[in-house]
C-alpha cells in the first residue's frame, strides 16, 4: 500500500468515527427532546423499577438512580428488583440507607426478589415496605465474611521474603507473606462480629422477628423464598408481576402502570462508542472482575 492509500485509509477511519459520534449526538438529542415533550408538565404518573443485579461492589450508580427518583415528581412508587448474591458491606449499607430516605419522603417501595437475593442482596431488601419472593428464590445468607490468602510456604520455596516496617502491631494484619497471629485473628473476629451485629440490628428494626428467632437462622445459611417466608424474612410469595400489581394498587395506578427503568438502559450508540477502542477480551475481563469479589479488599455481605 502506497503512502497516498494509507493516508486515505486513515481519513476514512476518522470520517467513520466522526459519523458515528455525530449520529450518537443526534440520538441523544432526540432522546432528550422526547423526554422533554413526554416528561414535562404532561409527564404521566408512573412506577420506577430500580434493578440491583450482580455483586454489589459499589454504590455510586445506584445512588445516582435513587437521586433521580427522588427528584421525579411523577414517580409514585419504586419496584426494587433484586438479583444479587450480595457484596461489599459499605455499599450495601449506602444503598439501603438511600432507599430508606426515599421511603421517609413518602414514596412506597416494594421489593421483588428474583433468582437470588442473598446476604447484601437481602440487606438491601430491608428498605422495602413489602418483600415479594419467589418460592424458589435463594435468599437469606445473613452473615459477614472476610478472607485473605496466606502464601508464606510458597514464598519460602521461591526464596522470596517480605520485609515490613509498620507503625503498630496490627498495621499489616492480613499480610499474605506470613501466618496471622492469634491476636490478629481475635481482632479480625471482633471486626466481623461488630459488622454482623449491625446486620442483625437492621433486620430487627425492619422485620417482625425476635432476636432469638433470628439468631437461629442468621448463621450464613441460604434459604428458599418459601423458607424465608416461614421465618418472617419476606412477606409474600410471588414474582415480579405480583409485586408490580401490588405496588400499582398501593399507589392507585389503574391498569398496567407506566414503568420507568433505573439505572437507565444504554442506547446502541453509547455501547458502540464505548467499545470502539476495547479489545475483544475487555468485556469478559470486566465481567470476571465483578464476579470475583474475593480478590478485592474489604468485608462482605456475600453468599459464596
Amino acid at each position: 500500500m502506497n503512502r497516498f492509500a494509507k493516508i486515505m485509509s486513515v481519513l476514512a477511519v476518522i470520517l467513520l468515527i466522526s459519523v458515528i459520534l455525530f449520529l450518537g449526538s443526534l440520538v441523544n438529542l432526540f432522546g432528550h427532546l422526547g423526554e422533554t415533550v413526554a416528561g414535562g408538565k404532561e409527564k404521566r404518573d408512573h412506577i420506577t423499577e430500580l434493578r440491583i443485579e450482580g455483586p454489589i461492589m459499589g454504590s455510586q450508580t445506584y445512588l445516582e438512580s435513587i437521586q433521580r427518583i427522588s427528584e421525579d415528581k411523577s414517580c409514585k412508587g419504586v419496584l426494587l428488583r433484586i438479583d444479587s448474591p450480595g457484596g461489599a458491606v459499605g455499599s450495601s449499607q449506602e444503598i439501603c440507607s438511600a432507599l430508606k430516605g426515599l421511603k421517609a419522603k413518602g414514596l412506597p417501595i416494594v421489593v421483588s426478589q428474583g433468582n437470588l437475593a442473598a446476604s447484601g442482596g437481602y440487606y438491601v431488601s430491608l428498605a422495602g415496605d413489602r418483600i415479594f419472593s419467589n418460592p424458589g428464590t435463594l435468599t437469606g445468607s445473613i452473615g459477614v465474611i472476610l478472607q485473605f490468602p496466606e502464601a508464606a510456604k510458597l514464598m519460602e520455596k521461591l526464596g522470596v521474603r517480605m520485609n515490613t516496617v509498620k507503625s503498630g502491631a496490627l498495621k499489616d494484619v492480613g499480610n499474605y507473606a506470613r501466618a496471622p497471629t492469634p491476636e490478629e485473628l481475635r481482632y479480625l473476629q471482633s471486626v466481623i462480629d461488630n459488622t454482623y451485629g449491625q446486620f442483625l440490628d437492621d433486620i430487627l428494626a425492619s422485620r417482625k422477628i425476635t432476636r432469638s428467632e433470628l439468631l437461629k437462622i442468621a448463621d450464613g445459611r441460604v434459604m428458599t423464598g418459601k423458607q424465608a417466608k416461614q421465618y418472617g424474612l419476606v412477606d409474600t410469595l410471588g414474582g415480579y408481576q405480583e409485586a408490580k400489581h401490588y405496588l400499582a394498587g398501593l399507589v392507585k395506578l389503574d391498569g398496567d402502570p407506566v414503568m420507568v427503568k433505573e439505572p437507565p438502559a444504554r442506547n446502541w450508540m453509547e455501547n458502540i462508542v464505548d467499545s470502539k477502542s476495547a479489545s475483544a477480551l475487555g468485556p469478559l475481563a470486566e465481567a470476571a472482575k465483578e464476579w470475583l469479589p474475593s480478590v478485592r479488599q474489604g468485608t462482605f455481605f456475600l453468599w459464596k
